[in-house]
């Protein structure tokens, strides 16, 4: 009976301990970091010949869209406080303050910044204090470029601290966390001709706040640089160069491994051509096919 009994127990706590986690936020539950969020790759963008690529300047680019500069913003000390419904298409944000992004809220008059060692958060982790955790409501508005139309499109956040939800056109995307680690989302079948509204909810402190409780300056809001991409429907989404030298160290041997990512459904193999420019002779040009 004794055995039954502990056994019984251990099953109510095991369901109690479950229901607990299913109750918390998204920024208080150390088993949720993303939701819909891209899989992280090596930096590439599309270009639109060799020698954009060359350059490699994303906003010369027809497949990149800058959504820096001046966004709508309303900021509120607590997440009870904030304005929810705000990225819906028919919510009123004229009356709200101009924010720079990239840029910390509290270099811009909203909140204080903090320089402490460690210890910002009381406790115990992961619960964070529902009275300590200012949100920023961030809105604005822009025009999808004709050069997207037929390509699948995502939105690239630099770094953005420390939690965030994603919504376009009034539709939910995704959540990310991390406050130094880019975050994108496809936002392909979210998106339509013309204007287009973008709204993203930023928690100052989450759960991961705690792992990184370290001597800096705690400031929220966009760190970096927030844009859309447009790439093909069929296209290299993630790669590895691994350049060596033979065992006479006389000839060089180039290996890249390729990820392809293929949004037109078509299946089957593909093939790549890459090629090996030589900077002291940019004629001098070494063609792979695959």
């Amino acid at each position: 009976m004794a055995i039954v009994g502990l056994l019984a127990f251990l099953d109510v706590t095991a369901a109690l301990a479950e229901k607990s986690q299913s109750k918390r936020e998204d920024w208080e539950n150390p088993e949720i970091v993303m939701r819909n969020r891209e899989a992280p790759h090596a930096t590439l963008f599309p270009f639109a010949g060799i020698e954009q690529a060359i350059a490699n300047r994303p906003s010369d680019s027809p497949f990149f869209l800058s959504l820096d500069g001046k966004w709508k913003f309303r900021w509120a000390a607590r997440p009870s406080d904030r304005p929810t419904g705000f990225y819906r298409e028919d919510f009123d944000v004229s009356g709200w303050e101009d924010i720079s992004v990239p840029g910390n809220w509290e270099l811009q008059g909203f909140g204080v910044p903090i320089y402490k060692e460690a210890g910002v958060l009381p406790g115990p982790p992961p619960i964070v204090p529902r009275d300590q955790n200012p949100v920023g409501s961030y809105r604005r508005d822009f025009l999808l470029p004709d050069s997207f139309r037929a390509r699948q499109v995502f939105i690239h956040f630099g770094a953005v601290r420390s939690a965030m939800y994603l919504w376009v056109n009034g539709r939910k995307v995704g959540y990310s966390q991390g406050s130094k680690t880019p975050a994108e989302f496809d936002v392909t079948r979210f998106l339509r001709r013309g204007r287009n509204t973008v709204a993203v909810e930023v928690y100052r402190w989450s759960d991961g706040s705690y792992l990184e409780d370290q001597d800096f300056w705690r400031l929220s809001g966009f760190g970096r640089e927030v844009y859309l991409w447009a790439a093909p429907k069929v296209h290299i989404r993630d790669f590895f160069a691994r350049a060596d030298l033979d065992e006479r160290y006389r000839n060089g041997r180039l290996q890249v491994s390729l990820e392809i990512a293929d949004y037109a459904g078509k299946g089957g193999a593909h093939e790549v051509e890459m090629r090996l420019l030589d900077s002291r002779d940019p004629t001098h040009v070494v063609v792979a096919r695959r």
